[in-house]
């Protein structure tokens, strides 16, 4: 249904929605909601190792970092 000034639908926000439903249609709700894992491609995969990696290696240069700082090993 729209109106002047847009869908009525912009307007409900989804705890209003959930707190009306009734225990029954809230279960239907959440399992239609739930998701699966995407699909991704090999070169999708490849990048998120790496970034995973890349996090790894920063992590570890912090706790250097942060060892140096603390042992004085700076100067």
């Amino acid at each position: 249904m729209e109106t002047r000034y847009g869908s009525l639908t912009d307007k409900i926000e989804p705890e209003t929605v959930l707190s009306l439903l009734e225990e029954d249609q809230l279960f239907a709700a959440k399992q239609r909601a739930r998701l699966g894992r995407a699909k991704l491609s090999r070169g999708t995969r490849v990048l998120m190792w790496c970034l995973r990696g890349y996090v790894i290696l920063m992590l570890i240069v912090v706790v250097v970092a942060i060892v140096n700082a603390v042992h004085g090993g700076g100067q």
